[in-house]
């Protein structure tokens, strides 16, 4: 049985991804768990999937005890992150955390040892070995050249931590799409409905190519696919040149068409109108 091929579907992950999982001492259910996670979410093109530990029990065929453990252990290290909450009937959606500067994994170096050498450190000790410095300078005085420069860092700083802010707020309750595109679940249902999957994707990478080039975000990206937005007028110009660029039938087609009749022979019967009437010898 031949197995299948790049021609089949597959699930997209970074090289780097990859390389960062294989650094870091997962244990084999771990490994197992982010699996399944990049195949619902990237393999389907998505940030996030409803995934419960009894259904990653189920694809795992492991204990249910254990998997959910080491599930909570990856969100506790933020491995994995909870885009939405669990709410009603629904489970809690979770994703893989790409930002791998963000894991709290520590250093997965082994740990030194302290070897006795008769009260003296070994050379292993003295290469690892790095004395503290204390500065025991008078401190110097401040200048106002130097508190101004501190005013304006500290006014940066808070004018930094209120834009992270307001980007935190404009992403509650919401999933990434595709890059920086923020929706509600609720949002996305409504487009997908109003342009089907191939005009909503196409409006979703525009939007997010506009995102990434510029390097902003929306208080609500759902606001630019509503009327007025200029990604609707954007998508409707699109369409517009779509309906323009498609083929106009000649007017031979048009009386060829006319003259074909349902079984594909050509009507050769004269017309009524211009026939000419016999007449009557007397």
């Amino acid at each position: 049985m031949a197995g299948p091929g790049f021609s089949e579907k597959y699930t997209q992950v970074a090289n780097e991804i990859i390389e960062e999982v294989a650094r870091h001492k997962f244990n084999g259910t771990q490994l197992r768990i982010l699996l399944i996670v990049w195949r619902q979410t990237y393999g389907w093109h998505r940030k996030s999937a409803e995934l419960s530990a009894t259904y990653l029990a189920t694809a795992l065929q492991s204990d249910l005890r254990g998997v959910k453990k080491e599930l909570n252990h990856l969100l506790d290290i933020k491995v994995l992150t909870v885009h939405r909450p669990a709410q009603g009937k629904h489970g809690r959606y979770i994703g893989f955390n790409k930002y791998t500067d963000q894991w709290l994994v520590g250093d997965n170096r082994p740990p030194q040892k302290l070897e006795s050498t008769g009260g003296q450190l070994s050379t292993y000790q003295v290469d690892d070995y790095t004395p503290e410095l204390v500065d025991n300078r008078p401190p110097k005085k401040e200048k106002k050249e130097s508190i101004k420069k501190d005013n304006k860092n500290n006014k940066g700083a808070a004018k930094e931590m209120a834009s992270k802010t307001k980007l935190a707020k404009s992403r509650e309750g919401k999933q990434e799409y595709a890059d920086e595109v923020w929706l509600k679940p609720e949002e996305h249902a409504k487009l997908l409905n109003e342009f089907g999957e191939e005009g909503l994707t196409w409006m979703v990478d525009v939007l997010s190519s506009y995102k990434l080039s510029v390097d902003k975000f929306y208080a609500s990206d759902y606001a630019v696919f509503k009327k007025g937005g200029w990604l609707r007028m954007k998508y409707e110009e699109h369409l517009a040149k779509m309906k323009k660029g498609q083929k106009q039938p000649s007017f031979l087609e048009k009386k060829l068409g006319g003259m074909i009749g349902d079984g594909g022979r050509i009507d050769v019967t004269p017309d009524n109108s211009q026939a000419s009437t016999p007449k009557l010898l007397g």
